[in-house]
């Protein structure tokens, strides 16, 4: 799915982020530039912001946004991840390779966004990205409030009722992906942070040592 550029005529191909839940199986998608760190966490922030709640486990496919080592029984998930993990207080555990099976209702989901949004919005045009994601938001919500098959209730009203009381609530604050550095102490007792292009003063005893760093957009964290 894509949108225009206006200033260049560009299109701009995005990729879509789908995830579900297990009961209800009531829905999200939304559309993001890329399938980078910064893109998946961002779409999975939304994803949990939509829900209102963090469910216990979060299953994602063993993309490399998500996964350092995909191995069938002992996958070993990113840094981000597991930053992300510890701040909403919940678990990963990535579906197993060739195990569709693992993440079925979230395999299921991208076969209907491609029936219930991506077929009802192919022929329509948007000139960025977050008038495409209000379309999509649109379309997504039609499909939660769409009665299911054999069933007398929609997605939605089975997710209210009985399944978003077990989410735990949100954190307070948002989300905030970390690097991670190490940096020797300069003879000025200083080290350098070249993704700000500041100095941040550090002990003088620790001059010639090495320093782990770790910041955010906010905040820079030293340990000497």
């Amino acid at each position: 799915i894509s949108y225009i550029d206006r200033s260049t005529g560009e299109v701009i191909k995005c990729q879509v982020f789908v995830g579900c839940l297990p009961y209800s199986d009531y829905s999200f998608a939304i559309a993001v530039r890329s399938q980078t760190i910064e893109d998946f966490l961002y779409a999975l922030s939304q994803c949990l912001q939509d829900l209102g709640g963090v469910p216990k486990l979060l299953v994602p496919d063993n993309l490399k946004s998500a996964v350092n080592k995909a191995t069938r029984y002992d996958p070993e998930i990113n840094r981000a991840l597991e930053d992300f993990a510890n701040h909403y207080g919940c678990v990963v555990f990535p579906a197993r390779v060739k195990a569709p099976q693992d993440k079925s209702g979230a395999e299921n989901l991208v076969k209907l966004v491609y029936q219930r949004i991506y077929a009802r919005l192919r022929k329509e045009q948007f000139f960025d990205l977050p008038s495409l994601n209000e379309a999509i938001k649109a379309k997504n919500r039609d499909h939660n409030q769409t009665r299911m098959q054999q069933c007398p209730y929609t997605r939605e009203e089975k997710f209210l009722a009985e399944e978003r009381s077990l989410l735990a609530p949100l954190p307070a604050a948002p989300f905030e992906l970390k690097y991670y550095r190490e940096l020797t102490v300069a003879k000025n007792n200083h080290i350098y942070l070249a993704q700000d292009k500041h100095y941040y003063s550090v002990p003088y005893m620790q001059i010639g040592k090495k320093a782990k760093v770790f910041y955010t957009r906010s905040m820079v964290h030293i340990y000497v």
